[in-house]
């Protein structure tokens, strides 16, 4: 049998896609998958399919696939539910070498589609054809720059999104822009009739592009093989996990939306701690901890210091600290009296967190205070503010060699270090990058937080019990 990168490739690299319903009206799904990778980048071939158009959105339209005179990589398949396995069977005779079927009316609409579903899977696998789906969104991949997902694509990173809400994954796309966040693959997996969650992350744990994998899961189709398939990639490579349904309401509502099998929270949570997963525990935290990880691997431990010149965001960092579980250990009275010398006089004591006194402080003193505190053994990472003057396109040498100082923390106490106080699109900003490209974080307010918590938790999934 083909290994898990030879059976996927197709899929995650397409050179070639025939889009199977496709439309020339955009206002509809036949239409927007093959207006979406024209527009965002995909320099493979695309054929569409439609036996009443001669052509779609100013590309040649072939009535059937077995039509093309190419091979094809994938098919996307945007037809009515009853048609597909017949559509099935025309690509597995076109030797198509993987698809996905966006249609929906399966298993997740009653014992009708469970019954049309079950036709398809059957087709497909006696070709040997692997497919996403059905009742799913698509996908974006940076490997063939190939966008169905959104009408903008981000651009190319290292978080990967496996997620079974066609939704919730098309809702990222203006959050991946806003916050400047890279993604190697974004995938809606819909109802998992033949392609699962493990066998995303078999192919993932392979995928040099990735460096965090997000799962949004609604349910498990097969729960022994998701366990043992995550628990042996987890301290490799950080999976991160968002599962709704905590409450009976929502874990009812999951089972009408894709078919899935509701879990009991409290299994999951089990699951994740046993398997090495990080959980987040809001949808929207989900892309913050991956980019963390992502970007700052692990922290040695939970114990952590806060260092900032605005005393509310202290106070707000400190707060949301505390509910994730991290500790903020009080400094010893020598570390304390030493940086109550470098402190300014009008500072309050410093204990942790360290108010430098406001807005802007001094450079030179902010540097002393994180070499300081790094040094400890009793901290295991620093939230902190950025060094006034060293986030600019054009900075002094002064301000330079100290942010090199900084930006080189993380190398030389083997401490995590996350930065707080930046707004808006993260690559807009030089000197972001500048402590990114050092494996340091950048968020705002509890965000900060929240990753330094995911860095926490990925370093006791590599720690052995």
């Amino acid at each position: 049998m083909p290994s898990i990168k030879d059976q996927l490739g197709p899929l995650f690299e397409p050179r070639s896609v025939a889009i199977i319903g496709a439309t020339n009206d955009l206002r509809r799904w036949g239409g927007w998958v093959v207006d979406r990778p024209k527009r965002t980048g995909y320099k493979g071939r695309l054929y569409p399919v439609n036996p009443r158009e001669p052509e779609i959105q100013d590309l040649t339209a072939y009535p059937t696939v077995g039509a093309i005179p190419d091979e094809i990589d994938m098919a996307i398949i945007v037809v009515r539910a009853h048609l597909v396995p017949g559509v099935m069977e025309e690509c597995v005779a076109k030797a198509v070498k993987s698809a996905i079927v966006i249609s929906a009316g399966f298993a997740e609409a009653g014992e009708e589609g469970r019954a049309l579903q079950e036709r398809t899977v059957a087709i497909a696998r006696a070709g040997g054809l692997r497919f996403v789906g059905p009742n799913c969104q698509g996908i974006y991949t940076a490997a063939a720059d190939f966008n169905v997902m959104w009408p903008n694509a981000p651009r190319p990173g290292g978080i990967a999104i496996v997620s079974q809400s066609g939704s919730y994954a098309a809702g990222l796309g203006s959050q991946l822009i806003a916050r400047g966040l890279g993604v190697s693959v974004c995938l809606s997996i819909g109802n998992q009739a033949d392609l699962s969650f493990a066998d995303y992350l078999e192919y993932l744990a392979q995928d040099e592009r990735t460096k965090a994998i997000c799962l949004y899961i609604e349910g498990f189709s097969d729960g022994r093989r998701f366990y043992e398939t995550a628990k042996a990639l987890a301290p490799r490579k950080p999976i991160l996990v968002f599962k709704p349904g905590r409450t009976p309401t929502g874990a009812r509502s999951s089972m009408g939306h894709t078919a899935s099998l509701a879990t009991q929270d409290r299994l999951v949570d089990a699951l994740c701690r046993q398997a090495g997963l990080i959980r987040a525990p809001e949808s929207g935290h989900l892309l913050v901890m991956a980019d963390a990880v992502a970007v700052a691997g692990a922290a040695p431990g939970r114990r952590v210091a806060i260092v900032n010149g605005a005393g509310a965001q202290c106070v707000i960092i400190a707060d949301a600290c505390d509910a994730l579980g991290l500790e903020l250990p009080l400094f010893d009275s020598a570390t304390q009296a030493r940086l109550q010398e470098l402190l300014p006089p009008h500072a309050p004591a410093a204990r942790n967190p360290i108010d430098l006194g406001g807005p802007g402080p001094d450079p030179v003193m902010h540097t002393e205070i994180l070499e300081t505190i790094a040094a400890l053994d009793y901290i295991d990472g620093i939230i902190t503010a950025p060094i006034s003057g060293g986030g600019g396109d054009s900075i002094s040498e002064q301000s330079e060699a100290l942010l090199v100082r900084v930006t080189s923390l993380p190398k030389r106490f083997g401490k995590a270090v996350v930065v707080s106080g930046f707004g808006g699109a993260a690559f807009d900003n030089p000197g972001l990058r500048r402590y990114r490209d050092a494996g340091i974080p950048a968020f705002t307010a509890e965000d900060c937080a929240r990753a330094a918590y995911a860095l926490a938790r990925y370093g006791e999934v590599q720690r052995p019990p």
